[in-house]
């Protein structure tokens, strides 16, 4: 792996354009807006532990932002991203290193895809960690979305790879959706029928609703000349609320976000706006747990909006690294309607995700 700046994700020169030159040109290659990242990350006095998610998951995104801008020649915003799988682990003081590459562009929209590699200072070789789908639209000084954006060619090395990687990706998304669909069209849903027996014997057990974290407050919208928050620190936030959750239920403070499902947001955020997050346990494993956490979005001027849930699955472990069981169960008699949907919901991914191993790097974590 080159740490060179100026190669690509396969170690072929990218050619660095003036900035403007050829904008709306028609027609770019992949490897013209391909770019990447390289951080130092997480604390010094902490060196060695395993860094949240939370800030990968910043600058993945952040990688996205800068390939989306250098191929549309205008500020990206956040449109969503795919499952995400964050099982290997990533280190305090590690050297992080995010490769991004357009794999696909609609009329206004990009799917970036992002590889990440991690190296600790005791190493001689990246190691890869994360490979993530992200979605980004071009918007103008009005806050619209920019339809003349440049098309994307396949006409080369790295593009006739992204365009089975565009392919790929449709397909996993499409069985995805696939294996929810039948739950969204259920009116009724009983919970001796969609709970399945518990795998490990728990202290008690408590309902969805016991498990409930509010939080509101605002995004800075640093280095943002519009206020639009950024996409990376919504995804810290989110993080951080759904970390919040899961300790306060397995009473441990060592749980750690290891995926992130389908994220789809509609409408950009802007610093001024309050955002409503109100995360609850959804489902719960030997070692892991899902927090689904619906957000509301107030604006300064009195409106008020949903944005689409979004649902992170995270590892209970011991400090020595190990897996540790959590000793809390969730209990569904009389919980309501919703949190059983949801419930199942946490279940059909789960069990879409072991008999996918293909579609993630490691081992199951349960």
């Amino acid at each position: 792996m080159s740490d060179a700046p100026g190669t690509s994700i396969a170690g072929a020169p990218v050619r660095r354009e003036a900035a403007g030159a050829g904008l709306h040109a028609g027609l770019h290659t992949v490897e013209r807006s391909a770019d990447f990242l390289s951080e130092i990350v997480g604390e010094e006095s902490r060196t060695g532990e395993r860094m949240p998610a939370g800030p990968i998951l910043k600058l993945m995104c952040n990688c996205a932002h800068a390939v989306a801008w250098r191929h549309s020649g205008r500020r990206p915003m956040l449109l969503g991203l795919d499952r995400l799988d964050l099982t290997r682990t990533v280190t305090h003081m590690g050297l992080v290193r995010f490769d991004g590459r357009l794999i696909e562009v609609g009329k206004s929209s990009m799917v970036i895809e992002v590889r990440c590699f991690t190296r600790r200072p005791t190493e001689q070789e990246y190691t890869p960690a994360h490979v993530g789908y992200i979605m980004m639209v071009a918007v103008d000084e009005h806050r619209k979305p920019v339809r003349d954006i440049p098309r994307l060619s396949y006409d080369s090395p790295q593009g006739r790879e992204a365009k089975a990687l565009a392919a790929h990706r449709k397909a996993q998304l499409e069985e995805r959706r696939h294996a929810l669909a039948w739950i969204e069209s259920s009116e009724a849903l009983n919970a001796c029928d969609v709970r399945e027996p518990d795998p490990i014997p728990r202290l008690y057990c408590l309902r969805p609703s016991e498990t409930i974290v509010r939080v509101k407050s605002q995004i800075p919208a640093v280095g943002s000349p519009d206020g639009r928050v950024k996409g990376g620190d919504l995804m810290m936030m989110l993080d951080r609320v759904a970390t919040y959750a899961a300790r306060q239920f397995t009473r441990s403070n060592h749980v750690v976000t290891i995926s992130v499902n389908d994220v789809l947001f509609r409408r950009p955020l802007y610093e001024s706006d309050h955002i409503e997050m109100v995360a609850r346990v959804s489902y719960v494993r030997t070692h892991s747990l899902e927090v689904s956490i619906d957000l509301v979005v107030h604006t300064l001027d009195g409106e008020s909006y949903p944005l689409n849930p979004v649902e992170f699955f995270l590892l209970n472990y011991h400090r020595t690294g190990q897996k540790r069981p959590i000793n809390v169960g969730l209990e569904l008699d009389g919980a309501e309607a919703e949190d059983v949907r949801r419930y199942l919901k946490a279940r059909t991914r789960f069990n879409f995700w072991k008999s996918h191993p293909e579609s993630h790097l490691s081992l199951s974590h349960d």
